[in-house]
């Protein structure tokens, strides 16, 4: 142990990565107005097809990322797990339980029927159950929330293990490993009995994204050749992903579901390897205001909301695409901002803990700051 924490530190909120998280809803959205379009050359080539899809994977990564700098920055502080969760359930619960509850309501008034299978969402297992997850007899979509029950799994598991580790190489050896075991979890879900599409959203096929984000989060601490090599590998990535997708990459394959998910991974860490440093053009980009602010306040707003204004915007009698497409913008940020405004600012704002442990712990420090974590 090299130094004692006396009392608890934070990293620099860098606004570049506010900005990943709005892109990331960004393609998600587009995926889903896109549903595999085969007649715009461009939207065809960014890989807005059938059974692909970037936003999902690069949330995961931005989530390794903000989660591992967390847990890190709270490891010497009382009560950390009960704090960390109860940070985690404010900032989720509020939304999500809100969403759920209108959902049962407005399925009930509008069909006279009860919400089925509500128990797979109020757990988080909705990535998990598959089957009873797709049979809710929701009148509400309800089928781009899987996405939550992956991290907040990950975020339940993966403090207990970091926290276990005195020094950076031994989280750096818990981040290959997960990323070898996720890996090797989406290898045995090719085997002709257990197939892609019911399994391929098990946490453990999306672990190795959230632990290569991690591994991006530690190098901040100390700093090695990975984000260098990232930013360098950006360009090249994306080419080979942009060609892959324009000839149809399909998670639903296995090789798909195996090399595909783990180029967009590593695709997606070089993107924010670039976005971490502050002279990058993408840097620059996206932690300007309109993506910094749009992707700490709204972006979560926007996720859960837009598959309803989508549905409600398509099927309005409308006969421009295009005016529909503009409600469907507008609406979707307008109850967005309220949301945020009027439901989870209020959660947000709650103080949570904050009482310094006494006992002597090892934290590591962001890299302009002496590390306190030993090295080997």
């Amino acid at each position: 142990m090299i130094g004692v924490v006396e009392q608890h530190t934070r990293s620099k909120h860098i606004p570049a990565l506010d900005g990943v998280r709005l892109l990331a809803v960004a393609l998600v959205i587009l995926h889903h107005l896109t549903r595999g379009s085969q007649t715009s050359i461009v939207l065809h080539l960014i890989g807005l097809q059938v059974n692909n899809g970037l936003g999902p994977t690069l949330f995961f990564v931005l989530s390794g990322v903000l989660l591992t700098t967390v847990i890190i920055d709270t490891r010497g502080t009382e009560h950390r797990y009960r704090n960390f969760l109860t940070r985690r359930a404010l900032r989720i619960f509020p939304l999500y339980l809100g969403y759920l509850g209108v959902a049962a309501v407005a399925t009930f008034w509008l069909t006279g029927r009860h919400l089925q299978n509500l128990w797979v969402f109020a757990f988080f297992l909705q990535n998990t159950f598959l089957t009873a997850a797709s049979k809710t007899g929701s009148v509400l979509p309800m089928y781009h929330l899987w996405t939550l029950a992956v991290q907040d799994q990950f975020y339940i598991l993966w403090p207990l293990l970091l926290w276990k580790s005195d020094s950076v190489r031994k989280m750096r050896y818990l981040c290959v490993a997960g990323i070898i075991l996720s890996f090797s979890a989406r290898l045995i879900i090719t085997h002709r009995s257990l197939t892609p599409e019911l399994f391929g959203r098990i946490l453990p096929a999306h672990a190795g994204a959230m632990c290569l984000g991690a591994l991006l989060a530690l190098d901040l601490r100390e700093e090695t050749a990975l984000s260098s090599l990232l930013r360098k590998a950006f360009l090249p990535l994306s080419a080979i992903l942009a060609v892959w997708m324009w000839h149809g990459l399909s998670f639903t394959t296995s090789i798909g579901s195996v090399l595909g998910l783990q180029l967009i991974a590593i695709t997606s860490a070089a993107l924010i390897a670039a976005a971490l440093k502050p002279s990058t053009g993408t840097a620059r980009i996206l932690g300007s205001k309109f993506f910094a602010l749009g992707g700490k306040k709204y972006a979560f707003g926007i996720y859960v909301f837009h598959p309803l204004m989508l549905d409600i915007c398509i099927s309005l009698p409308i006969a421009s695409k295009g005016l529909r497409l503009s409600l469907f913008a507008i609406s979707t940020i307008l109850i967005s901002g309220f949301s945020y405004r009027y439901l989870e600012s209020y959660f947000l704002h709650m103080k949570v803990g904050g009482t310094v442990s006494k006992v002597d712990v090892p934290v590591s420090q962001p890299r302009d700051t002496p590390v306190l974590l030993k090295t080997a």
